[in-house]
């Protein structure tokens, strides 16, 4: 059927029905009027229907999603010309490009600017820290272990991140919402956050610092690691809905959705664009953001990527971390 709707399996970037609306409205206002289905869908913990024909996630799970034959490599028609380069290159699976990005993320240490200390690894910190641990461990480890050849030196990173949180009474809280860090941030019960971008915007209005966190001991290490945000196609994209499904990727790793996106509702979201033409307009709203283009303007950043076996690993390996935190914090009995 000529009408027949876009298939869209996406997780909600910003927590609000407006996500979908500005998809929507943005792929509408060029004149194409097919619709689209959005069916919700969180990527870190199951697989998806293999019915989509766009499938929107975080890149962490990209090989996997190729390895279980859910997407199609990307057209070099649609190649996005102002994404920043490195993340098109370092996102590459078997030599293809299996989607488009739109927004990174990246652990972000922030702090007011009166209190910056100038740290240049997480291993100079030697105070209480408010640090999502419980949630984050094992991206935390991940970017140890692409920061630290040695095993051991990888532990020792994770053992200080569990002395910055205040050890096992934070450790054994269930989930961010229970941390409660961006209160006790605002509250100056500390001097440092340990987080994404995006909760500046529940800050207090302050002059803020930001760094990409280097999770190694040395001070020379500036190469970060970003999570990214991907649009693509399914394997099984029906040839009369092809063309949509390409425009829609174009439109949603193109400058004006970005920047919508980035200020969804009217309110800056501090979010970190995939486009680089994106961050002048932004930097009119926030100065940081001249800042912020530097630090992802640089060729040697990386992608956090997870293998083609994160549905059957991730989760079994967090919980495996969790417990040797849990041993080392002086408890050694029951599962974290």
């Amino acid at each position: 059927m000529i009408n027949s709707p876009i298939i869209f399996y996406y997780f909600n970037l910003t927590g609000t029905q407006s996500y979908c609306r500005l998809v929507e409205d943005s792929f509408h206002k060029t004149g194409r009027t097919r619709p689209i289905e959005f069916r919700s869908w969180n990527c870190y913990s199951g697989i998806p229907k293999n019915d989509g024909d766009l499938y929107a996630f975080d890149g962490v799970v990209l090989s996997a999603l190729v390895e279980k034959g859910l997407l199609r490599p990307v057209p070099d028609s649609v190649y996005p010309e102002d994404v920043f380069p490195w993340i098109m290159e370092k996102s590459l699976v078997g030599g293809k490009a299996y989607g488009l990005s739109f927004m990174l993320c990246s652990n972000a240490l922030i702090c007011r600017k009166k209190d910056d200390l100038n740290i240049r690894n997480i291993m100079e910190l030697h105070e209480d820290v408010a640090i999502p641990l419980r949630s984050m461990v094992m991206y935390y480890y991940i970017q140890a272990m692409c920061s630290n050849r040695d095993p051991l030196r990888r532990l020792k990173v994770m053992e200080h991140l569990l002395d910055l949180i205040g050890g096992r009474a934070f450790l054994s809280e269930s989930s961010l919402a229970d941390y409660d860090g961006i209160n006790r941030f605002n509250r100056e019960e500390c001097r440092y956050f340990l987080g994404f971008t995006e909760s500046i915007r529940y800050f207090k209005p302050d002059d803020y610092v930001i760094r990409f966190v280097n999770f190694s001991e040395s001070s020379s290490d500036n190469k970060s690691l970003f999570m990214a945000d991907f649009v693509s196609l399914g394997i099984q994209v029906p040839d009369e809905k092809l063309s949509d499904c390409l425009a829609l990727m174009q439109i949603m790793a193109g400058e004006q959705f970005v920047y919508d996106a980035c200020m969804l509702d009217g309110q800056l979201q501090y979010f970190l664009p995939a486009n680089r033409c994106v961050f002048p307009r932004l930097t009119e709203q926030a100065p940081l953001y001249d800042h912020l283009y530097c630090l992802l303007n640089y060729k040697e950043n990386g992608l956090l990527r997870y293998g083609k076996r994160y549905y059957k690993d991730f989760n079994r390996q967090e919980d495996v971390l969790l417990q040797f935190l849990w041993e080392i914090s002086g408890w050694k009995s029951g599962k974290v």
